[in-house]
């Protein structure tokens, strides 16, 4: 029973015998604790007091009452007795009234005849303000208007106490003050029976208990230390729940995830947050603990616990058994909206003896089910599931702060230690938590040791809590498939690895999504194996405390490599060991005795990389599984390796073999063969042993020019990869009489000329791609593969137009994707019964020459047509109805469109520089399947033809319209001219609020798509709402700075707007090249919006809480005031207005006032200083003042602050003191010429991942030493500053002419990184950011690596942790710029040995780097170095090379603040 104190109020006389009792009888029933103020001389503690007149309610309503609420177990005052009343009585009333949480007072017509209950009644308003007592009225036969204005009975009543103050009985004051409080009282929100309930008193009754219940539990919250990160999860799971919309459904809810991911946290919040909506609730906390600990009585004591929490019985309820139990619950809950919630739940059963079936629990109930085991959640059958995900870098830091300083944020001397024990927790909450604790209040030396401690073996509390899942495990095949993936195959792909495990004899096809359901194991997008880090550490601690934790050569498995080194060299390997892997750098080549195999006569798994074995290969393990030996150092496979009868892989890449074997070996259940990379092998093994081969993987073996014909005899043979063995021209006649090969690929084989004929024997082939090739012609037997579903054949060469496809492909039953890309195709190369390809889904005919197409509506299945960039296209003809995509931009000679009346089935229409079109005949009648039409300078179109597609338009969230134009339709609501509006949601009276219709105006200098983000803040319900739904896609144009207009929808049942909420609307594009002038909005009432978010995966919406509600003014007003608006969260854009001029101490103030503000935004003002006061603006986190030319100084700033952006505020001289801005990231202050230095910034370049200072010429000697040498920061951002002064003369390593350094590594000492220094000029004065495209290629000559990073202008430093670095590797660094018109004039690199350098988590891009592997090391050196993305950029001519570089996504337009022929130099660490 709940030990809250509680009071029920009431006049004796009145109400004691009839409403009071029906009452406090309520209160019984629905376990809330009762009494009346009679009931006893003793001093309680209560619920509920109940107040009311005896004589009207005594033994009917109060009655009642007072016993439902004994029945609840809720306990209240009731006083049901005649007392005779004494002052000792009357302190005693006083104590329980103060002492209670709530009081209940029962208003009856006689109330206010009693002095005691008035006096009651005072002292109840009293608690009320001083104590915060809840209060509830119940006007029982009487109307609310009588008590609060006294009239009717209670002006009856008066007129007798006015009569006694006469008689002096009574002192005014005391009757002013009851009259008060009768008027406070009677204005609170309570019942009315006669009214409300018809007099109905059962569910009056009913409706008390309810509240009482919920005002109780609102009290008693499931502790939750430190919050982090909850909010947004539940928004995210509110969906799911759905739980305040009414709904009567029953639902199941699970939470999966691994151990210690924040599952329990979860549930508690959601029961915190909702437990007040539900008639019952409970908490079945550590369910699986909880069996362990009570193996025959777990189950019935869970039981317990969920009837007494629920029921909440005065007496308690007793199970006998499992089965009683089930029946209790059966019977007892079904009426009941319950709130369960069933904490780590390990098996199915445990769900099935407390929540079997819905129909156990009453309409509208919730029962949540967390576990490890996303399986479970299946077999119960859940409504719905939801992964609880590790905390993201920001949430992590909080929390591990909180434990480890009881702050929200390091102190600085721990920062970068922080971030270590953050990098080792992956965003495990328990590891954050166990390791902040133990981190506390020790010093950074202990620090130190327990990092260098976590290295070796993983800490035991978190691992305890994660090894509950390993034991949890049905099978022993499946805990050693756990430590074979934690040991050697985290990353690689999961069919792989399956195979490799089931020749093993661990029937892993069942193993691994048993460990994906557990959590163990997770599966990328790439089907990789991944496994979070903590996981595989407790793996790997499992295999040492199983075979003796000091002795390596007793282990099973071996990844260490030290340990690995010492058992090879030591030849000291043991029948233990089934695993061993030794992955070394190619300067690191270690050379062993073959003969150290002699006793791992278990060994399965061997995966070596760069290692020599010397002496007789007989000795060699002989029941391999895997065989994985990277850079194999050999010319051929010895004739003593012996015969490997179990071998499933065999992985050889980066060989030195010219010949796999001379005489074929019998490998019977060999499935794999990967030679990759492999470049001095001149001919494909003899494969005729090898029955059971699956894939041959032979890519980018350079000097491959022959295929053995064994090939051909192959019969399981089903992948084979010859893709870049440009050495390759045709393949064995034999080849094509496989029947088993299903794919083929021959991508990049520049000199492959010809498929035989004998192409269309090949039955069972599904994928033929050969891209860039020098294939002539497609072998007109290919119509007789009728398994065909894949043919690509772009970027032909030297192949004539007219002959690539057969005249006809009728036959091809089965091709779902057709890609001819840049193959030149005229119409007459194009074969007339493409509509014979009656499983054609995808067509691509970028890039080629035909003016026309034969007919395509008789492709049923057709759903994507590429046509883009094919110039001297006219007209596009009939087109299927099914088409769902049609992809036509840049087809600057296209006229003519077919009728779109018929095409039902369309999504998106990409029409972008078509300037001659006009219209498009029917797309009016389509636009409801619609989602996204793109016709960006499509100029020519016809006014009628704008105004129909816009005004007809009904898709909601993702895509929108795009058209060209400067202005918003004139049918909007409303309209403003920057990206900012609010308006209020007028009444719906009649009518019914659907959504909205949004647009923008906005110009791009960009090239490349750019995300947008619409965010609707409901400034009344204080929630943001942000669609990420649309993008400002590449243009076609190429005139810069165009304007172009945006239309799309948002759907209410999305937003959840109610009449008269305020709003306020954003629109944001993720790039400051894009610019957007002009926002509208239009309200829709009473028309059809179709959602369409469900298909777009990579768009969505995001719910999240805001801070108090916004500012009251209006947006568009000159002069704001901020005074004591503390709960603005983002600044309404406040730039360019005219007021904010000499701004007086008083704006200041009122600013920083603003406490929960995070953006403000105040750039191009006139005012002369700033003042934020730091205590006030403690939240603020970007401050922007660009282009404030007058401003002069800033005097102070939030230590919390990230952003600070004051570029053009040419006036600028006093920066404040940055020795104390540890939060800091990024710094803007380009062409502040008056500035010389800024105090303290060395102290805070720790946080720091960018300076833009270019144009500031008048910054000390010192100051520029002292940054550049303290930068830390590796990855996106670095450091810029006018180039006047030249590289820094301690860089080592500098080419003064050009944009290319060499160098070699040397051995012998731990390097770090690179930081690098260029020095560049641009001839765009007008552009006016610095972000662009700069490419930093670090080419490793020795290892025939490229690691590209893609800066946003430059990099700072390059951390060796992702470089790879080592002694004796030969170095080429090239910075490239994408443009022509930015040029590099020279280049430094400086060796980092020994220094800390942080690489930057917070990376905007996550292409950031992208590493390749000897595909680009033909031409040398130099090549790349004039690569260009698209033809509309040039290159340097001059450097071009053979195979320039193909990189996504990394053109942009350049912007800078320097002048035309202004030097700039960049420092890149």
């Amino acid at each position: 029973m709940l030990e809250v104190p509680s009071l029920l109020s009431f006049g004796g006389e009145d109400a004691r015998k009839g409403f009071t009792g029906n009452l406090n009888a309520a209160f019984s029933f629905a376990g809330i604790n009762a009494s009346s103020s009679s009931s006893s001389s003793k001093s309680w503690m209560y619920q509920v007091f109940l107040s009311f007149r005896g004589e009207d309610i005594r033994k009917g309503f109060a009655g009642h009452l007072h016993a439902a609420f004994s029945d609840a177990g809720i306990n209240a005052f009731l006083d049901d007795k005649e007392l005779r009343r004494t002052e000792f009585i009357k302190t005693q009333l006083e104590q329980a009234i103060d002492g209670s949480m709530i009081s209940i007072i029962v208003f009856s017509k006689r109330y206010a005849d009693s002095s005691w209950c008035l006096d009651e009644l005072v002292k109840i308003m009293e608690c009320r303000e001083k104590l915060g007592q809840k209060v509830i009225p119940l006007f029982y036969n009487v109307d609310a208007s009588d008590v609060r204005k006294q009239t009717g009975s209670f002006a009856q009543a008066f007129e007798k106490h006015e009569a006694g103050i006469c008689e002096g009985k009574l002192e005014k004051e005391k009757v002013q003050q009851w009259r008060n409080a009768l008027t406070q009282a009677a204005d609170l929100c309570g019942e009315d029976l006669k009214n409300t309930y018809n007099g109905h008193e059962a569910e009056l009754i009913k409706k008390i208990i309810g509240e009482v219940n919920k005002q109780l539990h609102s009290q008693y919250k499931l502790d939750i230390e430190h919050p982090v990160g909850i909010t947004s999860r539940l928004w995210d799971l509110s969906d799911q729940l759905d739980i305040e919309s009414g709904s009567k459904d029953v639902r199941m809810i699970g939470i999966w995830g691994m151990g210690g991911i924040g599952k329990t946290t979860l549930a508690k919040a959601i029961y915190n947050k909702f437990e007040r909506s539900f008639e019952g609730r409970s908490f079945l906390a550590n369910v699986r603990e909880v069996i362990v600990n009570q193996a025959i009585n777990g189950l019935v004591g869970l039981q317990e616990k969920l009837l007494n929490d629920i029921l909440k019985s005065k007496e308690a309820i007793k199970v006998g058994s499992v089965d009683v139990g089930i029946t209790m619950i059966q019977e007892r809950l079904h009426c009941k909206r319950a709130l369960v919630i069933i904490d780590d739940v390990a098996s199915i059963q445990q769900v099935k003896a407390i929540a079997r079936d819905r129909d156990w629990f009453g309409p509208g109930s919730r029962i949540i089910i967390t576990t490890r085991d996303q399986h479970l959640l299946e077999q119960i059958g859940v409504d719905s599931t939801y992964p609880a995900e590790e905390m993201d870098e920001e949430e992590a830091i909080e929390l591990f702060s909180w434990h480890a300083f009881k702050r929200d944020y390091p102190n600085q001397e721990y920062l970068d230690l922080s971030k270590r024990v953050i990098h080792y927790c992956q965003g495990l909450p328990l590891a954050l938590e166990v390791l902040g604790s133990f981190l506390n209040k020790r010093t950074t030396s202990e620090w130190e040791s327990q990092l260098e401690r976590l290295e070796r073996s993983p800490h035991e509390t978190i691992t305890k809590i994660l090894r509950i899942s390993f034991d949890g495990l049905p099978s022993h095949t499946d805990r050693d498939i756990f430590l074979d993936i934690s040991c050697f195959f985290i990353g690689m792909d999961q069919d792989y690895v399956t195979q490799i495990l089931d020749g093993c004899g661990f029937s892993a096809t069942l193993g691994i999504p048993i460990l994906i359901e557990r959590c163990l194991v997770d599966v990328s997008e790439e089907n990789e194996l991944m496994m979070h880090d903590l996981l595989r550490e407790m793996g790997r601690e499992i295999v040492r405390e199983k075979s003796g934790r000091d002795d390596p050569k007793k282990f099973s498995r071996l990844w260490n490599r030290e340990d690995v080194t010492d058992v090879l060299r030591d030849e000291s390997g043991t029948e233990a060991i089934e695993g061993l892997a030794l992955d070394l750098q190619s300067s690191d080549k270690a050379s062993f005795s073959a003969a150290t195999f002699t006793n791992m006569k278990k060994l399965r798994l061997l995966h070596f990389n760069n290692v020599e074995l010397t002496g007789e290969y007989n000795i060699f393990p002989k029941k391999l599984t895997w065989l994985c030996w990277h850079g194999f150092p050999l010319d051929s496979i010895p004739d003593d390796f012996p015969n490997q009868p179990k071998l499933v892989a065999l992985d050889l890449q980066y060989s030195k073999l010219k010949i796999v074997w001379k005489d074929c070996k019998f490998l019977e259940k060999l499935k794999i063969i990967n030679l990759s990379h492999s470049h001095c092998l001149k001919e494909s093994p003899d494969l005729s042993k090898l029955s059971c081969l699956e894939e041959l993987i032979l890519e980018d073996c350079t000097s491959l020019s022959e295929v053995h014909s064994s090939i051909g005899d192959l019969g399981r043979l089903s992948v084979v990869n010859l893709q870049d063995c440009n050495m390759l021209k045709d393949l064995p006649l034999n080849f094509y009489n496989s029947k088993s090969i299903k794919t083929l690929l021959l991508n990049g084989c520049s000199r492959f000329e010809n498929l035989a004929d004998g192409l269309g024997d090949m039955i069972s082939l599904t994928t033929l791609e050969a891209e860039n090739t020098a294939i002539r012609q497609i072998p007109s037997s290919i119509v007789k593969l009728k398994n065909l579903e894949i043919l690509s054949v772009c970027e032909v060469t030297r192949s004539p137009s007219t002959n690539l496809l057969a005249p006809s492909l009728h036959g091809l039953s089965s091709l779902r994707e057709l890609v001819l890309e840049g193959c030149s195709l005229t119409e007459d190369a194009i074969p007339n019964d493409l509509w014979s390809l009656i499983s054609l889904e995808n067509l691509d005919l970028v890039d080629n020459d035909f003016h026309s197409l034969p007919s395509l509506s008789g492709l049923s299945k057709l759903e994507i047509l590429s046509l883009d960039g094919c110039l001297n296209l006219c007209a596009i003809p009939d087109l299927p109805t099914n088409l769902k995509v049609l992809e036509a931009a840049g087809c600057t000679g296209l006229e003519k469109m077919p009728d779109f009346s018929e095409m039902s089935n369309m999504r998106e229409l990409y029409l972008s520089g078509s300037y001659k079109l006009t219209e498009i005949p029917g797309l009016d009648k389509s636009l409801n399947s619609m989602t996204r039409i793109h016709m960006e300078s499509c100029m020519n179109l016809t006014a009628n033809f704008r105004k129909n597609i816009l005004q007809g338009w009904t898709s909601c969230g993702y895509g929108g319209i795009v058209l060209d134009g400067d202005d918003i339709p004139d049918w909007f609501d409303s309209v403003h001219e920057n990206n900012i509006l609010d308006f209020n949601v007028p009444q719906s009276v009649g009518r019914n609020f659907k959504g909205l219709t949004l647009s923008f105006v906005y110009s791009s200098d960009l090239d490349n798509e750019i995300p947008v983000v619409i965010s609707i803040t409901d400034l009344t319900q204080c929630t943001v709402f942000e669609a990420w739904i649309t993008d400002i896609a590449e243009q076609y144009d190429y005139e810069l700075g165009n304007h172009y207009v945006w239309q799309g929808q948002l759907s209410n049942d999305e937003l959840k707007l109610q009449d008269g909420n305020q709003v306020l609307i954003q629109i944001m594009p993720q790039d400051n090249c894009v610019k957007v002038k002009k926002t509208g909005v239009s309200l829709v009432w009473d028309k059809f919006m179709n959602e369409n978010m469900t298909e777009y995966d990579l768009c969505g919406y995001q719910r999240r809480p805001s801070q108090k509600a916004g500012p009251s003014h209006d947006i568009s007003d000159d002069s704001i005031d901020l005074k004591n608006d503390n709960g603005i969260t983002e600044s309404q854009h406040f730039s360019e207005l005219p007021y904010l001029e000499d701004c007086n101490n008083d704006f200041h103030k009122d600013l920083s006032c603003v406490i929960s503000l995070i953006d403000l935004d105040l750039r191009g003002n006139d005012f002369h200083s700033l003042i934020l006061f730091p205590s006030g603006l403690s939240n603020l986190q970007t401050l922007c003042l660009n282009d404030c030319i007058h401003l002069r100084a800033i005097q102070d700033l939030p230590t919390r602050l990230k952003v600070l952006k004051a570029s053009g505020c040419t006036g600028l001289e006093t920066m404040p003191d940055f020795s104390k801005m540890s939060y800091m990231r990024e710094l803007y202050l380009n062409d502040s010429l008056k500035l010389t230095q800024i105090p303290g910034l060395d102290k805070s370049l720790n946080s720091m991942t960018r300076i833009h200072m270019e144009g500031c010429t008048n910054l000390t000697t010192d100051f520029r030493k002292n940054i550049l040498q303290g930068w830390s920061s590796c990855g996106y951002g670095g450091i810029f500053l006018n180039g006047i002064y030249d590289i820094p003369e301690w860089f080592e390593l500098v080419d003064d002419v050009d944009n290319q350094v060499y160098f070699e590594v040397p051995a012998g000492r731990d390097l770090k990184g690179l930081t690098i220094c260029f020095f560049y000029s641009s001839d765009y004065p007008e552009l006016e950011d610095s972000q662009g495209p700069i490419r930093i290629t670090v080419k490793n000559l020795t290892k025939q690596t490229a690691l590209h990073a893609r800066i946003a202008f430059a990099s700072g430093q390059l951390s060796n942790d992702v470089l790879c670095l080592q002694g004796g590797d030969k170095i080429s660094i090239l910075v490239r710029p994408l443009v022509d018109f930015v040029r590099v004039k020279k280049t430094g690199v400086y060796l980092e040995w020994d220094k800390l350098m942080k690489e930057n988590m917070r990376n905007p891009d996550p292409h950031l780097y992208d590493l390749e592997t000897n595909r680009i090391f033909s031409g040398g050196v130099a090549d790349g170095a004039g690569w260009s993305h698209d033809a509309s950029v040039p290159t340097n001519q001059s450097n071009a090379v053979d195979e320039p570089l193909a990189v996504e996504g990394c053109l942009a337009r350049l912007k800078t603040h320097m002048s035309s022929g202004k030097e700039s130099a960049a420092s890149l660490n």
